[in-house]
């Protein structure tokens, strides 16, 4: 491996012809975004989600990488990434701290004007940094009036059955305000609707400006999962406004982890609630999302009996509540069984 070349990314993310950028710019005028690419053990992947920084165009870019405590040989392949790229920095933990730390050495390493986030089993199409970086500053432009701004981007996810599917983001509509501010943090906790606030808003596929990831002071580290989410929280806390882009400039390889299974993404989530508890209207609606955070786990668990048993039980004790959720979990119908089989053929396993 120590003498692999890299080579340009799959045809598959070859630049949309329905989107295409403008005349290639001035780099040297542009503003600099540092690309931040956090690894762990994925010497199976990493050097496709390199080849696709790398390939970035029509924008001014640095890579930054930080190797979490690998044990495979990934940390051997970033080293000779970087020894080839100079555009390449890489940082190497020296025991796994996890995701969120390993973002927030990034956020710190940082010399750009802007931070875009990559995952070590993702590829990213060529125009995607230039894509997000015209959203971003023109919405800055013509709606934002000052608060901070990040942009997501829709995803398009490879499971190991051969399902395909496209992970929508929030704000895509380009001639309205995107979601924002309170709303958009009940919208995330509490299932509360919104207007064009439906979707993912996850790291692998965020821009935002360098200075809004320190002011808000990075991830926290005490999420291991869900640290995306709860940086989405306390952003749109402090006025944030999300917009998206629609078509799905990432290709998400939905790969398994010890930090990625059912019972982890439980544990965070009623961590993020716990967190996040003053949002909450009153007591009752806390519980009622507590609950169904469980209700949803025996769900991708594929524990049907326990599922209709708890349904029974909230929907006696919160009938409106759960109604209502239950119409919105249709709009993700499609993710969820998706994301539900894949983890039960991983315990199956």
């Amino acid at each position: 491996m120590a003498n692999r070349r890299l080579t340009a990314p799959c045809p598959a993310q070859e630049r949309s012809s329905t989107s295409p950028l403008p005349e290639e710019p001035d780099l040297t005028t542009t503003p600099l975004v540092t690309i931040g690419l956090c690894a762990h053990n994925a010497a199976d992947t990493i050097a496709a989600a390199v080849d696709s920084a790398l390939a970035q165009t029509g924008v001014a870019t640095e890579i930054v990488i930080v190797d979490d405590a690998s044990s495979d040989g990934t940390r051997a392949l970033l080293e000779d990434c970087a020894r080839q790229h100079p555009a390449i920095r890489l940082f190497v933990n020296a025991t796994n701290r996890g995701v969120a730390a390993a973002r927030n050495a990034i956020i710190r390493e940082a010399r750009g004007t802007f931070i875009c986030f990559f995952d070590d089993d993702d590829r990213s199409a060529p125009e995607r940094v230039a894509r997000q970086l015209a959203r971003l500053t023109g919405y800055e432009r013509d709606f934002a009036r000052g608060a901070p701004v990040a942009c997501h981007t829709a995803r398009l996810q490879l499971y190991d059955d051969g399902t395909r599917r496209i992970e929508h983001t929030m704000g895509e509509a380009e001639d309205r305000p995107a979601p924002a501010g309170l709303p958009a943090a009940r919208r995330v906790l509490m299932g509360t609707p919104l207007a064009g606030g439906y979707g993912s808003c996850a790291s692998c596929s965020l821009l935002a400006r360098t200075e809004t990831f320190r002011a808000l002071g990075g991830f926290d580290e005490r999420f291991r999962r869900a640290e995306d989410t709860d940086f989405f929280v306390r952003m749109a806390l402090a006025g944030g406004h999300f917009p998206g882009i629609a078509e799905p400039l990432v290709t998400q390889t939905m790969t398994r982890a010890s930090d990625k299974g059912l019972a982890r993404e439980r544990e965070h989530l009623l961590m993020l609630l716990e967190k996040h508890r003053g949002l909450f209207d009153s007591e009752a609606q806390y519980r009622f999302c507590r609950d169904w955070a469980e209700l949803k786990h025996s769900w991708l668990s594929g524990r049907r009996g326990a599922f209709a048993r708890q349904l029974m039980a909230l929907g006696l004790r919160h009938p409106w509540r759960t109604a209502g959720r239950l119409l919105e979990a249709r709009r993700n119908l499609e993710g969820n069984l998706a994301f539900s089989r894949f983890h039960r053929a991983e315990a199956a396993g």
